[in-house]
């Protein structure tokens, strides 16, 4: 009974998916062929916003289709159903497009140059590659995913510019051009960036994961460490070279079109929509050959040797073993003798080295700016994870995935997008990673290199037999090699004796190899016993000096008010020209605290209390604030003419259900693949900003961005209460709206922080902190842990949306750079590593740090005009510093050609915007390593006993 009773449920189980995905496709194509269909006929939907459901609606279909495939099949089947799920979902995109096209009547032509696909697909790939082997050789070696790798890449590409404006080789850089091409600057920017990015690799290991890995710090920590390195270096980058975008030209002929190679090609045009009489298919022959720059293949080749070494170095020396070694155990390596952080080292100086050899020859193709780093990391980053993290094998065959899907999806947007009435559709093909990752994401949780890796394993199995026959051939073949191997040791030995007579010089080169290292230790040392000084004055200033322990409830509060009272006083004190521009200065400070804090207290949910590492937090703070700008925009500049607060509510619950819908498919996968997805989601919405017209309102022309939108309360305000209310605190006319708004958004800040304090305190808020600690032991109790995960992104997710729709209202304008990683994810992860994760009064003092960082800066930075401002002598003694920097010390390394090329004026000034952003990135790493636990750490609930007095008391 019990047999029939499970084969019935399975059976009932895999008929309900089967009716679903019926019910998906047949209700999809009748919408898009015929106008009918559920959401049709629902009467809510109408216009683009419909089709563009249905058409997500078919593709629903194919998803559920295909993990359905894969889950039932096994062995060969299920290995032939991986491989075709790209060419299935692409083939029921193209029937989605053209099943859309004839209900509209329109007709639209892919052109698909084979060449132009083929070779670009490989160009892509090796520009991923450049940031994605060296992130695989770092987590395969040290376990932890190095958001960095990304500016170390971009180092290469201005060491590569600043050996061009060198004296040396600036003559072949500025020589007219002679048909001839140059390689003496490509080679040398190449070797040289390989070496200098090593060393820094090395240096930064060294001086800030070392401290972290000898106490014992979690992959997590190491991982958003990384994320400070990243704004530290890309924060010093913009104060050296501007935000100006640059070109490295190592000889003008390699920039001439005449440059590459001329590849035969044929066309394949696919022809979608109301066809007549037409073939789908065209394939055109008479099409002129496709045109490989040399600077493209200069990179393909560059990549693809420094691959190809670090692979022999890995598998075919005892260098290679070492490492291995140390990715597999490390405490056993080191019981075998093995210096585990050489090792490291090693590892850091490779793939920071074959990064920054990327970057050089990188920058002969694409324009280098600051921001070129982090468009090429998240592609990189759904490489490692498409590849298996460890598998630096998975990761080169997943580059080629990705670079084809890039490829291929270009001509398909672009085609369906004039079709649609959308010419930036191509736009979306930079996304196009993202998306394939999160679908392959959706099959193969472990990645493509750990399902690669478990076939290779049976192979190996079925192969056995065959193995043991041809061992005597194997024996035979080993005989021939000893002897090989052993007249070429001969040989060496021979040279060896020769270079002995060099004796004197060996002896001087071992001697200048142990000054240095003497010098090294000692500097070392010395710095160190200097930083130690500096952090024993700190711990006895604060928690010595004030006696107060921070991880009780009492003492947390009291310092909480400490701090409060701290920075309520500088905010106060900050310089301001009238009355009237410092209630301006006040209001604005606490609206963007109520909105940072709301922003923080989503990513505690999240991290600090459940314990997934969302690197997302934008992507719902940018649903509540698109969604309150679209549709309180006026109908006539394509908004829906919704009232501020019904769409803030709208905005909310609909970010609320999308965060609980996104679990279930993400909650199971590990921290760092979380992150990674989370983060992408980020990129899509930015993306979408720039490149989809129903993401635009506010104007009747098509810019980019929403304005114009409406406000809450502002008809209320100017009515006659501002005018009260300026008279109540002393100014001569109306009182700001920007006052309101910081009252609304630290009003919902109170509101928002008591609900979370109540539910936390909950019986599921342990549940969270369980799932946090120990999954499995959680689970073990009975706990679902899937549906609080869900629960818990979408409490999150509303939160988040909260502070977005506030920060749109005060910005008054939303643009695509409003979702920039840079300028929010990391500034709240920021606040959540100073404030200290599980702790909400930590979280809104980290925002108030944060936000008073800013006006700190935005005071610097107006002081400079005038010599009778406050801090008009700190900012000149600030530039002085730095211009002694880039002038005097820096002049030592670089030439004046590369300084005036980034201040063409003269005048060098530090950018004060670029020293906040590296303050924070070094506030980031610093807080790790000498405060991990934040200002105010979490308070460990502790029972009540009989008896005793409980400290939560």
């Amino acid at each position: 009974m019990a047999f029939l009773s499970n084969n019935f449920r399975k059976i009932h189980i895999a008929h309900s998916w089967l009716i679903l995905s019926l019910f998906l496709f047949i209700d999809s194509y009748i919408g898009l062929r015929f106008g009918s269909g559920f959401l049709s006929w629902s009467g809510i939907l109408k216009g683009d916003i419909l089709w563009i459901l249905q058409s997500l609606e078919m593709m629903a279909f194919g998803i559920v289709i295909v993990n359905k495939a894969v889950k039932s099949s096994t062995g060969k089947f299920k290995a032939l159903a991986l491989v075709s799920t790209p060419v299935f979902l692409f083939l029921l995109a193209l029937f989605t497009l053209d099943t859309l096209l004839k209900g509209k009547e329109i007709t639209t032509i892919f052109y698909y140059n084979l060449s132009s696909i083929s070779l670009s697909a490989l160009y892509w790939s090796a520009a991923y590659m450049t940031v994605a082997v060296g992130l695989a050789l770092t987590y395969k070696v040290q376990k932890y995913g190095n958001f960095a790798q990304a500016e170390i890449m971009l180092l290469g590409s201005y060491v590569a510019l600043i050996m061009m404006w060198s004296d040396m080789f600036f003559p072949i850089s500025d020589a007219s051009s002679d048909g001839i091409l140059n390689y003496r600057l490509l080679v040398a920017s190449a070797i040289s960036a390989f070496v200098i990015c090593g060393f820094v690799g090395v240096i930064i290991d060294k001086s800030v994961y070392k401290p972290l890995r000898k106490r014992f710090a979690s992959a997590q920590v190491l991982m958003i460490t990384s994320l400070g390195v990243a704004m530290l270096i890309r924060a010093i980058l913009y104060m050296r070279f501007s935000a100006k975008t640059f070109r490295f030209i190592p000889d003008k002929d390699w920039r001439l079109l005449s440059s590459n190679v001329e590849v035969p090609t044929q066309r394949v045009d696919v022809v979608v929509g109301s066809r007549v009489e037409e073939p789908f298919i065209n394939i055109v022959s008479n099409v002129g050959p496709y045109g490989f720059s040399y600077s493209k293949i200069a990179l393909v080749v560059g990549i693809l040797i420094a691959i190809s070494l670090l692979m022999f170095i890995m598998h075919k020396t005892i260098l290679g073993k070492k490492m291995r070694a140390v990715s597999d155990n490390p405490d056993l390596a080191s019981t075998s003798g093995i210096n585990v952080e050489n090792i490291h080292s090693t590892s850091s100086f490779l793939s920071a080295g074959i990064s920054g050899l990327g970057g050089a020859l990188l920058a002969a193709i694409l324009p280098v700016n600051p921001e070129l780093g982090l468009s090429l990391l998240l592609p990189a980053f759904a490489v490692i994870v498409l590849g298996s993290i460890t598998s630096i094998p998975g990761v080169i065959l997943a580059a080629f995935i990705i670079g084809i899907v890039r490829a291929i999806s270009e001509p398909l947007l672009i085609g369906a997008g004039n079709a649609l009435d959308r010419p930036t559709a191509g736009g979306f093909a930079e996304v196009m990673p993202f998306i394939f990752l999160i679908g392959v994401l959706l099959l193969m949780p472990s990645g493509l290199g750990n399902a690669l890796h478990k076939w290779n394993v049976s192979r190996f199995k079925n192969l056995e037999k065959q193995k043991r026959k041809s061992l005597f051939f194997v024996a035979d073949l080993f005989e021939v090699f000893s002897r090989f191997l052993t007249q070429a040791i001969n040989l060496v030995v021979q040279r060896l004796m020769i270079i002995k007579s060099h004796r004197l010089f060996l002896i001087y080169i071992i001697q200048v190899k142990s000054y240095i290292s003497k010098l090294y230790f000692e500097v070392s040392n010395r710095i160190g016993s200097y930083l130690q000084i500096v952090l024993n004055m700190a711990k006895w200033s604060t928690p010595q000096l004030l006696k107060i322990d921070k991880e009780t409830n009492r003492g947390s509060w009291i310092f909480f008010g400490v701090l409060l009272f701290g920075l309520i006083l500088i905010s106060i004190l900050l310089p301001s020209v009238s009355y009237y521009t410092k209630v301006m200065q006040i209001a604005r400070i606490v609206a963007l605290l109520g909105i940072f804090s709301l922003l923080s207290f989503s990513l505690n949910i999240h991290s600090g209390f459940t314990g997934m590492t969302n690197f997302g937090v934008i992507f719902f703070a940018g649903i509540g604030a698109v969604l309150v700008g679209i549709l309180s925009a006026p109908i006539e500049t394509n908004g829906y003419g919704w009232g501020a607060l019904e769409a803030t509510i709208f905005a909310v619950v609909l970010a609320a259900i999308i965060g609980w819908l996104i679990a279930y498919p993400t909650a199971r996968l590990r921290t760092d693949y979380f992150a990674i997805v989370t983060i992408s989601l980020g990129e899509i919405l930015r993306i979408s900003l720039q490149a989809e017209p129903l993401l635009r309102a506010g104007t009747v022309t098509s810019a980019m961005g929403i304005s114009n939108y409406e406000l809450p309360f502002k008809d209320w305000w100017n009515s006659g209460f501002s005018d009260s209310v300026g008279s109540f605190i002393g100014l001569p006319g109306q009182a700001p709206y920007v006052l309101l708004l910081a009252t609304l958004s630290i009003s919902l800040c109170f509101l928002t922080w008591w609900i979370i304090s109540l539910l936390l305190s909950s019986p599921w808020g342990r549940i969270l902190k369980s799932i946090r600690e120990d999954e499995e032991v959680s689970q073990h109790h009975g706990h679902n842990i899937l549906s609080h995960k869900a629960a818990s992104l979408a409490l999150g997710a509303a939160i988040a949306a909260l502070g977005g729709a506030l920060w749109a209202w005060l910005n008054t304008a939303v643009w695509p750079d409003f979702m920039s990683p840079i300028r929010t994810t990391f500034l709240i992860w920021a606040v959540f590593i100073v404030g200290g994760k599980g702790n909400n009064k930590g979280m809104f003092i980290g925002a108030f740090i944060i936000v008073l960082v800013e006006f700190i800066f935005n005071v610097l930075v107006v002081s400079r005009s005038s010599s009778d401002l406050i801090f008009h002598s700190l900012t000149t003694y600030i530039d002085k510093i730095f211009g002694w920097i880039i002038y005097d010390l820096g002049g030592l390394i670089w030439s004046e050609r590369s300084i005036i090329e980034a201040f063409p004026k003269g005048t060098v000034i530090l950018e004060l915007s670029y020293l906040k952003l590296a303050l924070i990135g070094l506030v980031i790493i610093v807080a790790l390593r000498v405060a991990p636990k934040g200002l105010l750490p979490e308070i460990l609930f502790k029972p009540k006993r009989k008896g005793k007095v409980g400290e939560n008391e």
